[in-house]
């Protein structure tokens, strides 16, 4: 029995090494062509490419980990059941209980590196990646204004001029700042200005020293008028930094489930060790192919079936949006389900094909 399980769990980690190599190879690929475009544009410098891939190599992790696993198992006992190994392993007295535990001897490893990575390292590292693409926009910005000359920057709405720079500190002096907020125009005068990180992932505060802001809508009279001493502006980068990075980036100890967002994005989280329990039993399931289709002929149902598996899931995570009872619910009814079809699907390989 144990050269067996050693020759089935051989078998499985190496095609579940090749497949995940493979899938993480195309999804790195995939994802620096985007980087290198967005450095082409002047998004961000180039000298920090590999560091983005680094930090968001944990979330390619969490998502390509149960699909390379769920290919390899398909895979594997698709062969055993080609090569009639199924009927022999049978015949030795290993039933499909005894490959069930097999398999999720594997699975379970899987499931747990899945968990600590989208319930911990993820977020941990999406933070990362959120403060220093807002360090690339706020350096991208800095690097554009010209001593003595004035700049304009989103789109018309702000409008910066400073006499001196100091970029290594992120320091501006004899500064002007000027903001269109609707129809009010808001103009600061200060003597310096620094550049300060904010409490918030991604916040950047310009924080002015000893100066006058003026608030009003122009042509009219009514104007404010307030001296400062210190004064914090924050810069909005939400062109730099996509909204679901800001709620990707939270601990989980820190979302709060009673709001839709947060909800969401927690049951998103530990939704995907439990995918990939239920798709390693799922694959065992499905693996059993049809006399003379070949090792490969499960391989296409295999994949519509994790497909339709992943789309129920996004699409339960959206319509929690839609009610308090559905968003107390979460995706526990799809994990149901399915793990319903693949403990029926997996008792049918109580006899061999």
């Amino acid at each position: 029995m144990n050269t067996a399980y050693r020759h089935v769990t051989r078998e499985l980690l190496l095609v579940l090494g090749v497949v995940f190599a493979i899938l993480i190879f195309v999804g790195v690929g995939f994802r620096l062509t985007g980087y290198l475009q967005e450095a082409a544009s002047g998004r961000f410098d180039a000298d920090v490419l590999w560091t983005l891939i680094g930090l968001r190599l944990p979330e390619f992790v969490q998502i390509v980990l149960p699909f390379a696993l769920f290919l390899a198992i398909v895979v594997t006992y698709g062969r055993i059941h080609a090569d009639q190994e199924f009927v022999v392993l049978l015949a030795g007295g290993a039933g499909p209980l005894h490959m069930v535990s097999w398999t999720f001897s594997v699975a379970v490893p899987c499931a747990l590196l899945v968990g600590v990575l989208s319930l911990g390292v993820t977020p941990k590292s999406t933070s990362s990646v959120v403060e220093l693409i807002a360090d690339q926009a706020i350096s991208s910005e800095i690097a554009a204004i010209v001593p003595g000359q004035f700049r304009i920057f989103s789109g018309g709405r702000r409008t910066i001029y400073a006499e001196r720079i100091d970029r290594d500190t992120r320091t501006l002096s004899g500064l002007f700042y000027a903001e269109n907020r609707d129809d009010v125009t808001i103009t600061v005068t200060a003597e310096e200005a620094q550049i300060r990180v904010g409490s918030q992932p991604g916040e950047r505060l310009l924080v002015l020293l000893r100066g006058t802001r003026y608030e009003g809508i122009p042509g009219s009279n009514d104007y404010r008028v307030i001296g400062f001493e210190e004064l914090a502006l924050r810069l909005e980068l939400e062109e730099a930094l996509p909204i679901d990075l800001a709620l990707e980036s939270k601990p989980t100890n820190d979302l709060d489930t009673t709001k839709i967002e947060d909800a969401q994005e927690f049951q998103w989280r530990l939704a995907l060790p439990i995918m990939t329990l239920v798709t390693g039993l799922l694959a065992y399931g499905i693996s059993r192919t049809r006399p003379r289709s070949g090792r490969f002929g499960q391989i296409v149902p295999g994949i519509l079936t994790f497909v339709v598996y992943y789309v129920l899931l996004v699409v339960a995570r959206q319509g929690m949006a839609q009610g308090s009872f559905l968003m107390a619910l979460g995706l526990w009814p799809v994990h149901a389900v399915v793990g319903s079809f693949a403990i029926a699907w997996t008792l049918k390989q109580s006899r061999p094909a």
